[in-house]
């Protein structure tokens, strides 16, 4: 038997080198199959059926592979969607593996993004996540090890998947652990715009919690992560969008310098949100990421539980990462599983289940209620009222819309407990200021809590029309406003209809609105700000540039007209200068204002 073996093995080399290197294929790819599966019956982890065939560096992109632009802020990519103009946006794991590229039966890696390493020996190894062309047409992809995978079998020999697949897929001669994770087909070719890849709509995209959402719920894989891609979808967009010698200007990877730990799962609680969204969360073990300490984390969706078999006494691995709430990334299952909610924590109504989402649909539920009134004030800068007095006046004075608070009076207030003149009269007035001046046309709107509408789309909807107007626009008077898509349009006009109560009872209560531009001296003029304030956070500064009709912008462009630069203004300072962009302090922007 070792005769044949050594037979094999010699054949099995010849035509290797005779296909790959020679280009001169003395037997049919039938006929070599044969000659593999013969030797793996034999003897399964011969390391010939591993070895790298092929010249290192020998492929040279005919089309450069560029990398990828990289931003690390919500406003940042805010900008870049505006600016690119396209209605979806393809979404995907931007994976932490090799990048590669499949042409006519030869897969190479990047290289330098002109010249690459021919791995196509590796490729009968690999599992493909997707599917290969069969013709000239070249699909990009990443070459990855599963979390799962690695954990089991892989962490003690390599740092981490990133390193074992390097280790793996270029060796000449692959070690022990790594022959048996190319028998298990635990290395796998993921092509992008395949797998775990999908179409988002510009306008969730531009909603903050929608894109919380999504970001999540993307990075939900069993693969090393270090961000996600974002892709114009429109073909015409992409041609438009010429690329520089560093990177295409149609996509974009929104990078997560994030930091994980592990920690226990110690009890599992059911909320109600306003829109009667029930959100499951997680109370964990503390722990401390990127400078915060950790308590509680969001259970996404109910597939995400299901899936996970999440329970109390699981071990979940956390991630937290810039702006981003904590987030579970993995989850190693216990003994106890979640048992899923049939009836709202709150109200005890019947739970319905819409697609991933669990949803208390009891309109009267006060739960949904205290949250919606706390929405509605916080939207209104009424500091005073949180949700603990929210729900304790809504229990003595037995309180069920936003408008009976402006009925309450001080002398209601004192007589409770935690409550004195001071307080009673700050809430009061607190209350009452929003009917005099202090609030614009577009906070009371935000505040209403229309489905899908936040502060942005408030604004672009307000600019076209007056506010006494809104609870008769239609559909097609909304499509076209930037950043209102048909759903946008399609919910603002069935919400708006049964929160309007609360508009109309505020304007038969004579409500001023605030001008919304003090002035136009800064109209016309984009602003950008950098390093630490002076006098000013930077929200109001923000305040400060629109209420004088200026524009802010999070990124620095050729339209900036001006950067404000604090202390240590960091890399936009000399972006700026390369821009020729005038830098000024916060004084220089009152100047230009007084």
């Amino acid at each position: 038997m070792q005769t044949k073996i050594q037979t094999l093995e010699n054949e099995i080399r010849l035509h290797n080198k005779l296909y790959f290197i020679d280009n001169n294929p003395k037997i049919s790819d039938e006929e070599f199959d044969k000659l593999v599966e013969e030797l793996k019956c034999l003897d399964p982890k011969n390391p010939t059926l591993f070895e790298l065939v092929g010249k290192i560096g020998d492929v040279k992109h005919e089309t450069p592979m560029l990398s990828i632009e990289k931003r690390y802020s919500y406003e940042d990519i805010q900008k870049w969607l505006i600016d690119t103009g396209d209605k979806k946006y393809i979404i995907e794991p931007k994976y932490d593996g090799m990048a590669a590229k499949y042409q006519n039966g030869v897969l190479s890696t990047r290289g330098n993004g002109l010249v690459g390493e021919d791995i196509s020996g590796r490729l009968k190894n690999l599992n493909i996540i997707g599917k290969l062309p069969k013709k000239d047409e070249v699909v990009l992809g990443e070459i990855i090890i599963p979390l799962s995978y690695f954990n089991k079998n892989l962490a003690s020999e390599y740092k981490n998947p990133r390193n074992a697949v390097v280790g793996i897929v270029k060796s000449k001669r692959v070690a022990d652990v790594g022959i048996k994770a190319l028998m298990d087909k635990g290395v796998h070719f993921i092509i992008y715009d395949e797998a775990n890849s999908r179409k988002v709509n510009t306008e969730s995209l531009l909603d903050k919690d929608e894109w919380e959402a999504i970001l999540e719920e993307t990075l939900q894989v069993d693969y090393p992560l270090d961000g996600i891609v974002i892709k114009a979808s429109d073909n015409k967009i992409r041609n438009k969008l010429t690329a520089t010698a560093h990177h295409e200007k149609w996509q974009i990877a929104y990078k997560l310098p994030a930091e994980r730990k592990w920690s226990k799962v110690l009890d599992i609680k059911s909320q109600v949100g306003r829109t009667g969204r029930i959100t499951n969360v997680a109370v964990i073990e503390s722990i401390e990421l990127s400078g915060a300490t950790v308590k509680n984390v969001t259970l996404h969706n109910i597939n995400f539980v299901e899936k996970t078999k999440i329970g109390v006494g699981s071990k979940v691995e956390v991630c937290r990462s810039g702006e981003v709430i904590p987030f579970i990334t993995n989850v190693k299952p216990s003994s106890s599983h979640f048992k899923i909610p049939t009836n709202c924590p709150a109200c005890k109504s019947k739970l319905e289940r819409n697609g991933k989402y669990l949803e208390c649909n009891n309109l009267k539920c006060p739960a949904r209620t205290s949250q919606e009134i706390e929405h509605f004030f916080k939207a209104l800068n009424v500091q005073e009222l949180g949700l603990k007095t929210i729900e304790k006046f809504m229990n003595i004075f037995e309180i069920t819309s936003p408008i009976e608070f402006y009925d309450l009076k001080v002398e209601q207030i004192t007589p409770l407990e935690g409550f004195g003149d001071k307080s009673a009269n700050n809430i009061v007035s607190g209350i009452r200021n929003t009917l005099e001046g202090a609030i614009t046309e577009h906070e009371l709107l935000e505040a209403l809590g229309v489905r899908d509408i936040g502060k942005a789309s408030s604004k672009w909807i307000l600019k076209n029309f007056g506010f006494g107007k809104l609870n008769m626009l239609t559909k097609e008077d909304l499509q076209g406003i930037k950043g209102i898509g048909p759903n946008k349009a399609e919910s603002f006009v069935k919400d708006i209809k049964e929160k309007w109560k609360v508009a109309d009872a505020l304007l038969k209560k004579g409500i001023r609105f605030k001008t919304q531009n003090a002035s136009n001296k800064l109209a016309g003029l984009t602003f950008c700000i950098t390093g630490k304030k002076e006098k000013y956070s930077r929200e109001e500064l923000i305040k400060i540039i629109e209420q004088s009709g200026g524009e802010y912008a999070a990124a620095l462009t050729k339209s900036t007209n001006y950067l404000i630069a604090g202390e240590n203004a960091g890399s936009k300072l000399q972006k700026a200068k390369e821009l020729n962009i005038k830098v000024i302090s916060e004084k220089d922007l009152l100047s230009l204002i007084t």
